[in-house]
C-alpha cells in the first residue's frame, strides 16, 4: 500500500522538497524474538511512501496465531519460511489490526501455505476490505507506474512541480521512489485480497493449547476498527497503527477517541508493546508522547472551531514544533513524513469532527 497513494499532485508537492535516507527498493524485516515463543518480524523503516506493517508469530502447544500479513507477498513468503524454520506447528490464525492494506496484502500466501487458517478481524475492518481495500489495490496498480514515471521526468528535467531546482540528492531521492513505486506495483500483481472469515465486536479469546490470546476493539483510533492483540502469560500486547514509530499516520483516524483508546491501551498493563510499524517498545514513553501530540492537535482544533475559523486558517494555526521534534529529531525525511501523513490530516479529520461532521 503506498501511504497513502493521495493524489500524484499532493504527493509530489510533499515528496519531492525534501531529500530522504537512501535505501532499497521495498523494505525488509528483522526479527526480533519478543518473548518465549513471539516473534516479532519488523519492517525496516521506509524512505518514502511505500510502506509494510510490522507482523508477528504467537507459538502456542498446538498452533500459531500471525498478526497481520504485510504488504508484499514476497516478503510474505520470507516470513512464512521463517515460521516453518521456528515451528513444526500450521498457522491456525491470521488476526488484522485493522484494515490498510500495508497490513493485508499477505493474506493469500498465508492462504496458500496454510488452507484452513481463519481470518479474524473487527466487523469494520472486514466491511473496510470489501468497500475499500480492494478498489484500493486496482487503483494503485492502475496509476503507480504513472507516478512513477513523472518521477522519473522531474529526476531528469531537475525540476519540482513548482519549477524550483532540485538539490543532487532530491534527484536521487525521485529516482528512488519512483525505483520503490514499481517494486511495489509488481508485489500488488500478485495480491488477492481475502475477507476475514469471522469477525468479533469487543473481545474474543483464543487458545493454542494453554497458551491465550485476547484479541480486544478499545475502541476507534487509527481507524474504526482498530483491534489489538495481547498475550497475557508474558504481558505482550501488538497496537497495530494505534501506535507508528517513529511518525505517526492519520488516515480515518478519530482523534478524540484515538486519545481514549490509548488510555485504554496503556492500562491493559503490557509490558512489552508491538507497534504496526517500528522497533518493539518495553515501556508506555511512546505511548504518553502519542497522546500528548494528539491532545494538543485536538485541543488547539476545537478552539479554532470555537473562533469560526476556516479549515485552512486553523492548518495555519496549529503548532505542535515543539512535539514534532521529539518525532523527528532533525531526520528530513521523518519531517516530511510527519507533515504529509500525519499534521495535515489530523488536522482536517479533528477539524471535522469538532464541526459535528460524520466520519
Amino acid at each position: 500500500m503506498f501511504k497513502r497513494f493521495v493524489s500524484l499532485a499532493a504527493v509530489s508537492s510533499l515528496l519531492l522538497p525534501q531529500a530522504a535516507l537512501h535505501a532499497g527498493p521495498l523494505p525488509g524485516h528483522e526479527t526480533v524474538k519478543v518473548a518465549e515463543g513471539i516473534y516479532a518480524f519488523i519492517t525496516a523503516e521506509s524512505n518514502n511512501a511505500i510502506v509494510s506493517g510490522n507482523s508477528v508469530a504467537i507459538v502456542g502447544d498446538d498452533g500459531v496465531l500471525v498478526v497481520d500479513s504485510g504488504n508484499f507477498p514476497s516478503e510474505t513468503r520470507r516470513i512464512i519460511a521463517e515460521i516453518r524454520q521456528l515451528t513444526p506447528l500450521p498457522v491456525r490464525y491470521l488476526v488484522h489490526t485493522h484494515w490498510h492494506r500495508d497490513h493485508t496484502d499477505g493474506d493469500s500466501e498465508y492462504r496458500g501455505a496454510f488452507p484452513n487458517v481463519v481470518i479474524i478481524s473487527t466487523p469494520y475492518t472486514r466491511k473496510m476490505i470489501g468497500d475499500v481495500a480492494m478498489k484500493n489495490l486496482d487503483q494503485e496498480i492502475k496509476e503507480g507506474p504513472d507516478y512513477a514515471s513523472y518521477l522519473r521526468k522531474v529526476a531528469q528535467d531537475g525540476k519540482g512541480s513548482s519549477g524550483r531546482t532540485l538539490t543532487a540528492e532530491e534527484i536521487t531521492y525521485s529516482k528512488e521512489f519512483a525505483d520503490s513505486i514499481e517494486a511495489a506495483v509488481a508485489e500488488f500483481k500478485q495480491v488477492k485480497l481475502l475477507l476475514p472469515d469471522e469477525t468479533f465486536d469487543q473481545e474474543m479469546a483464543i487458545h493454542l493449547g494453554k497458551r491465550e490470546v485476547q484479541l480486544k476493539f478499545l475502541g476507534r483510533g487509527n481507524t474504526g476498527g482498530d483491534a489489538v492483540i495481547y498475550v497475557p502469560d508474558v504481558k505482550v500486547v501488538m497496537a497495530g497503527d494505534l501506535l507508528v514509530y517513529p511518525t505517526p499516520f492519520a488516515f480515518d483516524s478519530y482523534l478524540t477517541e484515538w486519545i481514549q483508546t490509548l488510555g485504554k491501551l496503556k492500562a491493559i498493563g503490557a509490558t512489552t508493546i508491538i507497534p504496526g510499524h517500528g522497533p518493539v517498545q518495553h515501556n508506555n514513553d511512546y505511548i504518553d508522547l502519542m497522546s500528548s501530540l494528539l491532545q494538543s492537535v485536538n485541543s488547539q482544533v476545537q478552539q479554532s472551531v470555537k473562533q469560526n475559523l476556516s479549515l485552512d486558517d486553523t492548518r495555519k494555526k496549529v503548532d505542535v514544533a515543539s512535539l514534532e521534534k521529539q518525532f523527528v529529531r532533525d531526520n528530513p525525511n521523518r519531517q516530511r513524513s510527519f507533515e504529509a501523513y500525519f499534521l495535515g490530516i489530523a488536522v482536517e479529520r479533528a477539524y471535522k469532527e469538532a464541526k459535528g461532521g460524520a466520519m
